[in-house]
């Protein structure tokens, strides 16, 4: 039997070192290849995975958010750990949604809020009705109210100008017409005794002194006049001053007399009442012409000018209208409730005009073409106004306008800038559309670069 041919590479082994059982090398190459082979499984498992991962992303995209809190946002359904309530599914939002607007260039943004983009199912559910942006022709007359007032330059107030006590009161009663030089009241004044005592002996001196010279005649004249003045200047009418001269005798009495025709609008004068210089007895208003104070809302402002014509009607006198014309416009505006007042003349000869009076204002205001929306289509805010606009695909824009007057009694407005002719804006349902708004504007602020989400 012949012995086994050794390996030519078979090398000779040191001394002392014991050769590798048979079989060492092929189970080493085995296990090389299981090693391969685990590595090229975890290979083709990782990408499998991966690829199911981002599947998963993708469709995890949808996102649910609170409808009270807006910030609550998460991949999957659930409630909201603030308030408890069921998160909404809110729908992706498409580029064009996003970023598309038809307003042309110059539209500026409502702040907070962002195009939303409804199914026709939803805008069912929504109840939603839309109206046409229109051109039309602003109403010629501008209506308002008004009440009454007394004209300040035929207002008189009467004075005490000595002390006394009220002995006599013809004019007794708040609203009684009287007349210019008619007597009011007489009041006794004892201080009133040594001026008319002092006219009277200049009197005297200047009837004794006819065959004086000249030069003393001209003095005792110069003193009566001077005394003559010192009562005008207490109150006393020429009248009272000539009966003093006639009688040669002090008056106990002194009338206090109406400086003007006109009407009692307030008395502070009673019998028996002592008064002092100073005191207010009366105050007289002349109602033979009358304001009529209307007030102009600020939206209205450019409508009105001095010199206007207009017609008031009372609810006392139906039927009846009453010309005036406008006199003047206040500069200012009440902050409570934004108006400005305007001032009308009217004539009121009768009479029958009474201050504190209401009634309606119809001003001749120039008619002029404006594009107009009804009322309920304007989001006002207080810092904003802004409507929605319909676009093409159930997409809705919010977009700021600036408005101009009311018309229709309130049910259409004026918009200067914003809208164009044609467009649709969204008349009923605003504040749902604007809940979605807001809501898909903070979920996009939230799903921006750099956002924290908190």
């Amino acid at each position: 039997m012949s012995e086994p041919t050794p390996d030519h590479h078979d090398e000779p082994l040191p001394e002392g070192v014991e050769a590798p059982p048979t079989g060492v090398r092929a189970m080493g190459i085995v296990r090389w290849s299981l090693v391969a082979l685990m590595l090229g499984v975890a290979v083709l498992s990782g990408a499998y995975y991966l690829g199911a991962f981002s599947g998963e992303a993708a469709a995890s995209s949808q996102r649910y958010s609170c409808p009270m809190h807006p910030a609550v946002i998460q991949d999957h359904p659930g409630s909201c750990p603030i308030c408890h309530m069921d998160l909404v599914e809110v729908a992706p939002v498409s580029p064009e949604v996003a970023t598309g607007s038809d307003a042309g260039p110059g539209v500026a943004p409502v702040p907070g809020l962002t195009t939303v983009q409804l199914s026709p199912e939803r805008i069912q559910l929504m109840g939603m009705r839309t109206a046409t942006v229109t051109e039309e022709v602003l109403s010629s007359q501008l209506d308002t109210v008004g009440f009454v007032a007394p004209i300040e330059k035929g207002l008189s107030l009467v004075h005490a100008r000595f002390s006394g006590w009220i002995e006599r009161l013809p004019a007794s009663e708040t609203g009684m017409r009287v007349r210019r030089g008619q007597v009011l009241a007489s009041i006794y004044s004892p201080e009133l005794l040594p001026p008319q005592q002092e006219l009277l002996a200049a009197l005297r001196w200047d009837a004794s002194g006819a065959a004086a010279p000249p030069r003393t005649g001209h003095m005792t004249a110069g003193l009566a006049e001077a005394a003559r003045g010192r009562l005008r200047i207490l109150g006393l009418s020429e009248a009272t001053i000539k009966t003093i001269e006639r009688t040669g005798e002090p008056v106990r009495t002194v009338d206090v007399v109406a400086p003007a025709a006109g009407t009692i609008t307030r008395r502070g004068a009673a019998l028996g009442l002592y008064v002092q210089p100073g005191t207010e007895l009366y105050e007289l208003a002349d109602l033979s012409r009358v304001w009529v104070m209307a007030d102009i809302y600020e939206y209205e402002l450019d409508r009105v000018h001095v010199g206007q014509t207009a017609t008031v009607n009372f609810p006392s006198y139906p039927g009846e209208v009453f010309p005036a014309k406008v006199s003047f416009l206040y500069p200012t505006l009440d902050p409570s409730t934004r108006t400005m007042r305007a001032r009308l003349e009217v004539d009121n000869k009768d009479g029958r005009l009474r201050p504190g009076l209401y009634g309606e204002v119809h001003l001749a205001a120039p008619g002029a073409s404006a594009l107009v929306i009804p009322v309920d289509a304007l989001v006002d805010t207080g810092d904003h106004q802004y409507v929605f606009v319909a676009l093409a695909g159930g997409r809705f824009e919010p977009r700021l306008v600036e408005v101009g007057a009311r018309q229709d009694r309130g049910d259409k407005v004026a918009i200067r800038s914003g809208l164009r002719a044609g467009e649709t804006v969204v008349t009923t349902a605003n504040f749902l559309i604007d809940s979605e708004s807001r809501l898909r504007a903070a979920i996009q602020g939230f799903g921006t670069p750099g956002s924290s989400g908190k």
